[in-house]
């Protein structure tokens, strides 16, 4: 931004084939109660035009295109496009409740330690489900967080701000990564800064069938890469540290093993199972099945189709506390989302995204 009144805050928006979608986004940010702020969105190569707001142009909003290279790429050119201290991340399909930036703010600006702030967040699905607090009950990871995060690794992009500085340290977004190029660039930050959180919802994330991130057997392959280059990157380790990632390469390894089991890739389970050992060789579980890998295939479906019935037979266990939802608090919530009882338009609009 040209001359001396930089923004405080940066909100860079990738977005590909967003529609209406990028619109609901960016008008969430105009909502904010905290007003030093720019947008800048980054079009990945988009087939279909975006909807922005009516006079959403101005100063304070900048658009750029790129060929399609994905969000990472487009994140990384919003990062060096943006002019404020600190920036915060949106994805086109995900909405900000008012306060989110203003009660972000102090955290970073009170603890020139702290490389990253980050918040709870709701959840709502195509057909109108809501989470709304999607880290109730789960661990956070805050604080020299470095060990939390790598065992839990929970944060949403949408509820995160970084400073400027951080990011330019540490990197940007990995763009060879498929899928947890956030998750990698999170690591990062947590292995030389502190990472404070707000702990209520002030996202809500719009979820969408036929995602990435929904496909077990991609994101397991996706953590084994990223364990990987931990290892490696990390100069400086400690024993704890390097202990703590060979074990959740051993848990990622053995999650694609048992994907290829579940789909009769014996073979290729064989070797995940194998690799799993190789990284932790204490693992009972990766022993077990290694040596069920080796059975006779109809002797592996036998199996399963035992524990299948027998968990059939198991009681129901108590509704997630995460349910517990107010009629009037899970209706804000929809509309906010621009979910309807008739979800079908807002559906074929997410769908077309992909």
């Amino acid at each position: 931004m040209a001359g001396e009144n930089k923004p405080k805050v940066s909100v860079v928006i990738p977005a590909y084939n967003a529609g209406s979608l990028l619109r609901d986004a960016m008008e969430s940010v105009f909502r904010q109660t905290f007003h030093d702020w720019e947008v800048v969105v980054v079009d990945d190569g988009s087939t279909v035009p975006a909807e922005l707001p009516a006079g959403c142009c101005g100063d304070r909003v900048r658009h750029h295109r790129q060929a399609n290279r994905g969000a990472a790429a487009a994140r990384n050119l919003g990062i060096r496009e943006a002019s404020g201290e600190f920036i915060a991340f949106l994805d086109a399909d995900d909405i900000w409740l008012p306060t989110k930036l203003a009660e972000q703010i102090p955290l970073l600006e009170g603890d020139p330690g702290v490389g990253l702030a980050y918040t709870d967040w709701a959840v709502v699905s195509e057909e109108g489900t809501v989470i709304p607090s999607f880290l109730s009950g789960k661990p956070r990871a805050s604080g020299n967080a470095f060990e939390a995060l790598v065992q839990c690794g929970v944060i949403l992009t949408s509820g995160t701000m970084t400073r400027k500085s951080c990011l330019e340290a540490v990197g940007g977004f990995d763009e060879t990564r498929g899928v947890a190029e956030d998750y990698d660039l999170w690591l990062r930050i947590a292995y030389g800064w502190k990472i404070a959180v707000v702990e209520k919802p002030l996202v809500i994330k719009r979820s969408r069938r036929g995602s990435l991130s929904s496909n077990p057997h991609r994101m397991a392959l996706e953590r084994v890469a990223l364990f990987q280059k931990a290892l490696r990157s990390f100069p400086q380790l400690s024993a704890k540290h390097r202990r703590l990632l060979r074990h959740e390469l051993m848990r990622s390894y053995w999650d694609v093993g048992y994907g290829d089991l579940v789909q009769g890739a014996l073979g290729s389970a064989r070797q995940q199972f194998a690799r799993s050992l190789k990284a932790e060789w204490t693992s009972t579980r990766a022993w077990i099945y290694l040596l069920a890998s080796c059975l006779p295939a109809k002797a592996v479906r036998a199996i399963r189709r035992a524990k299948q019935s027998a968990r059939r037979h198991q009681p129901a266990e108590a509704a997630s506390s995460t349910a517990a939802i107010s009629p009037e608090e899970k209706s804000r919530l929809l509309k906010l989302a621009g979910i309807t009882a008739d979800c079908s338009g807002r559906e074929q609009q997410l769908q077309e995204r992909t």
